[in-house]
């Protein structure tokens, strides 16, 4: 049994299909299929159940993939101490992210986080996609979803304020909307639904269902184009919108929806240094940006429990250490402490 054939393998099982393994593989369907063919005549078990394109796990296969991934961590663990990559703040780091915090805020400070540590590469995968570190397709994730499965260390980077804007343009022969009811009666740019890759950013259901909803895309920077050339109205971040001087927020007091940016990282490269390095950095550098991604709370400063949130914050260390890893965390208290932030 060829390591090379399991590593297939598990390529498979993470993509669900063996066409959607071809890319990262850059093998031909028929060749991962007789990898695969392979590995079942000398495991003398059948690993997969095809349905059609799809295919599931037999009891067999998911004993192998268990085995297959301790192999593959132990791997790379023993690889980058051997090349003394582990120890050096050095190397690529590659951080896949949502599209409007990868271009529209980390690209700018990019260079600014490396400056410390010139030997730093970085590598910015900013799409509207989820991305896997199972599969080592990127070493860090900021997504607008938790973590729920694998071996992933994660922390909270930050709450994230969403409006609803449009431009001057747009309100050329109409009259601006007073209350969420008359909103829901305006023209939108919004998401296509099959396409959209996280439930997050379905932050406005009841325009989406009753809304003429005009435009729709699978980018929130589409989107913000839409918005500035007065043609809907977007729900877009306030740190994105903010920035655009032809936009103008409407009904900031009601039209207000939060979401978080979670920080990930597979268990094993929690701990090398150019890993954590860039974990702080971008870590540093939102909570010191952190008005910019919560507009309302931070203007409200008369309010006394922010104002003693923020007081916490600033004496405490925000460099928070990371959360145990989902993979580790029973599922009873899981759901309950879901439950009790719902």
């Amino acid at each position: 049994m060829e390591w090379s054939d399991i590593r297939v393998f598990l390529q498979v099982v993470r993509e669900g299909t063996m066409v959607g393994a071809t890319g990262i593989l850059r093998m031909d369907h028929s060749t991962i299929s007789r990898r695969i063919s392979r590995l079942e005549r000398e495991a003398g078990v059948q690993l997969f159940e095809r349905a059609g394109r799809r295919l599931s796990l037999t009891a067999e296969g998911e004993k192998l993939k268990m085995s297959a991934e301790k192999l593959e961590s132990i791997i790379l663990r023993e690889i980058l101490s051997l090349s003394g990559e582990r120890d050096r703040i050095a190397g690529p780091v590659r951080i896949g992210t949502t599209e409007e915090f990868g271009a529209h805020y980390l690209a700018a400070r990019l260079c600014a986080l490396t400056t410390a540590h010139p030997g730093l590469e970085i590598e910015l995968v900013a799409l509207p996609r989820s991305f896997s570190l199972a599969t080592r397709e990127v070493d860090l994730v900021v997504s607008l979803d938790r973590p729920t499965t694998g071996d992933v260390r994660f922390k909270k980077l930050t709450d994230v304020e969403f409006g609803v804007y449009g431009t001057g343009a747009y309100f050329g022969d109409r009259e601006r909307p007073d209350s969420m009811e008359e909103l829901s009666q305006e023209t939108w740019c919004g998401y296509i639904k099959e396409l959209l890759f996280t439930p997050e950013l379905e932050l406005l259901p009841r325009a989406s269902e009753e809304a003429c909803v005009r435009y729709r895309t699978t980018s929130m920077t589409v989107q913000l184009g839409a918005a500035i050339g007065g043609y809907a109205l977007a729900a877009l971040p306030c740190f994105v919108a903010d920035a655009q001087p032809a936009l103008e927020r409407l009904l900031p007091d009601e039209a207000v929806f939060e979401r978080t940016y979670w920080l990930a990282v597979h268990e094993d490269l929690a701990k090398y240094p150019r890993v954590r390095a860039l974990m702080s950095a971008i870590e540093t550098q939102v909570f010191q940006d952190r008005a910019l991604f919560r507009p309302t709370a931070a203007g409200r400063t008369h309010d006394m429990n922010l104002t003693a949130f923020t007081r916490a914050d600033a004496r405490a260390d925000h460099r928070m250490t990371l959360d145990a890893g989902v993979a580790r965390q029973p599922a009873a208290a899981w759901h309950a402490e879901a439950a009790g932030r719902a």
